[in-house]
């Protein structure tokens, strides 16, 4: 009888159309991945590279476009190797990149939407009391 539960469960499997249909989506990406993000990351490369020998300097919008894309083909990777459920742009938002206090990308989250504020930490075992001011009273004078 084990055998025949274990083919009952390869046919259930094979007949399970979420794992086809991901299957699929795996050949897309990797079919995107490979004509569309590759020759585009060797152009990204090539104008990053002509950028910083004519102006000395990277571009810095090349610089946010690159790191978003690193971003994307780090999603898709890890879609295709079942290393994540979600998939990838178009079906999920593209990833989004910030600037950090010196100028430079930083990556971010998936989702960058929502921010909260930060409060800098006081220290421990020292409170601030505010003083208060001293009242002042106007008093009105009568000129009898």
């Amino acid at each position: 009888m084990p055998e025949s539960d274990n083919l009952d469960s390869i046919a259930d499997n094979l007949t399970e159309t979420s794992a086809w249909i991901r299957i699929i989506f795996m050949i897309a990406f990797c079919v995107v991945l490979y004509f569309v993000l590759a020759p585009i990351i060797l152009v990204l490369m090539l104008a990053q590279a002509v950028f910083t020998v004519i102006t000395g300097d990277a571009n810095r919008n090349l610089r946010f476009f690159g790191s978003a894309l690193t971003k994307y083909v780090s999603q898709i990777l890890e879609f295709i190797s079942y290393n994540s459920e979600l998939e990838p742009f178009p079906f999920s938002d593209f990833p989004n990149v910030e600037e950090d206090e010196e100028g430079s990308v930083a990556r971010t989250v998936e989702k960058p939407a929502v921010k909260k504020a930060t409060r800098k930490a006081k220290p421990a075992g020292r409170k601030k009391v505010a003083k208060k001011k001293p009242k002042t009273t106007l008093k009105k004078t009568t000129g009898n």
